[in-house]
């Protein structure tokens, strides 16, 4: 029952009406960035993300940057290219200025769906020296071949979950729509990224965590988006967010 009201809310999430910050006092950040249908607001599908943060006692700020039309106009924001380069370019002058004002703080980005596409857009849009991570990407909707090396270059790691049960969204709406990317077949959400672009070093910071039954206990099912269950968050999410680089980084 819990995960259709997840699925419920996510449907009728408008963008613009945003879950309010948590230790706005934090010099480290967590920022969390939704898919097409934006946030929906204090007790939304991705407050959950905050509140598991929260609760497992992740003393960061915790923010989200919501963009997009909502649900009603989830095509224009799939699809409108120009949409997406302003969003990750206001993204990417969020980080910078954040690290101007928040020397040596650690900045940490999580993407849901289409959200995903946005982060790693930003990040490759950073200044040569920027670094941020872990980034956390939960059912990416971007096309498996998708080129992370603009990304990496700018991140520690990232981390990427994927389901094969995701098979709506990213399988038959992926494929029908296509993925923020423009590419028509199954998203990396469901398959994980191919990596074939990636040198050995690179492929070592890209850490790509497959559906696991085990996390039906914690309301994973496997379904796009059971991610943010605040059990799961709370209890595979949260420690990513202190790990930092693998080792030998």
């Amino acid at each position: 029952m819990g995960r259709w009201v997840v699925i419920l809310l996510s449907l009728l999430a408008v963008a613009g009406c945003t879950t309010p910050v948590v230790n706005p006092q934090s010099v480290n950040t967590v920022i969390v960035v939704p898919g097409l249908g934006g946030d929906g607001g204090n007790g939304g599908v991705y407050a959950q993300i905050v509140h598991g943060l929260r609760d497992a006692g992740c003393n960061d700020r915790l923010q989200i940057f919501d963009w997009g039309c909502g649900w009603l106009l989830f095509p224009v924001t799939l699809s409108d290219s120009g949409l997406h380069h302003d969003t990750e370019r206001k993204l990417a002058a969020k980080i910078i200025q954040w690290r101007k004002d928040h020397p040596g703080s650690r900045i940490v980005l999580i993407g849901h769906s289409a959200g995903a596409g946005v982060i790693l857009g930003a990040a490759a849009r950073l200044d040569d020296d920027a670094q941020v991570g872990p980034i956390i990407l939960l059912a990416p909707a971007l096309s498996p071949d998708f080129d992370l090396r603009p990304a990496l270059a700018h991140a520690n790691v990232i981390h990427v979950f994927y389901s094969p049960e995701d098979w709506f969204w990213q399988g038959f709406g992926s494929n029908i729509f296509g993925g923020y990317d423009g590419v028509h077949r199954d998203g990396a959400g469901r398959k994980g990224f191919t990596l074939t672009q990636l040198t050995p070093d690179q492929k070592a910071r890209v850490i790509q965590h497959p559906w696991q039954e085990q996390w039906k206990s914690l309301g994973e099912e496997g379904g796009h988006f059971d991610w943010m269950s605040e059990k799961f968050v709370e209890q595979v999410i949260a420690p990513l967010v202190n790990s930092g680089a693998p080792q030998g980084f």
